[in-house]
């Protein structure tokens, strides 16, 4: 898969734990866009994001997968919050994995959005994730 542009998040996401530029806990994570089908970014964990001893912490998998499908849509020039968000974890990803995360948008309806995402590790889909978007006014 092509990598494209970095996404630009807007300011509104500065303190963001997973993006954020000016939080000094954030993941700094930054997506790519992997051209219309949707974009794709990286990170390796650590011990302060573990749940159970060495695996990463299921809410850090969610953060990061809702992040990516954010970002999916504002690489659409569109801003929209969660309304929705379903986690299907399939293996534990372990602390120090790179992981690898996908987004892309599978439906659209007026100011509805249906985005899905995966994380990956070495070639192997270890958590999936499908949310709905509603476009929203109050962020930036």
């Amino acid at each position: 898969m092509k990598k494209e542009a970095v996404i630009q998040s807007p300011g509104s996401h500065d303190g963001c734990v997973v993006c954020g530029r000016n939080n000094p806990f954030s993941l700094g994570l930054q997506f790519y866009s992997t051209g219309a089908e949707g974009v794709e970014g990286s990170f390796v964990g650590g011990p302060h994001l573990q749940g159970y001893a060495g695996i990463l912490h299921g809410g850090v998998i969610s953060a990061v997968l809702d992040s990516a499908m954010v970002h999916c849509l504002l690489q659409r020039n569109i801003k929209a919050v969660t309304a929705d968000l379903r986690v299907r974890f399939l293996h534990s990803i372990p602390c120090s994995s790179q992981v690898t995360i996908r987004a892309w948008l599978t439906c659209a309806v007026s100011t509805l959005y249906e985005v899905k995402a995966e994380a990956w590790v070495d070639g192997r889909r270890m958590a999936k994730a499908q949310a709905k978007f509603m476009q929203s006014e109050d962020v930036e």
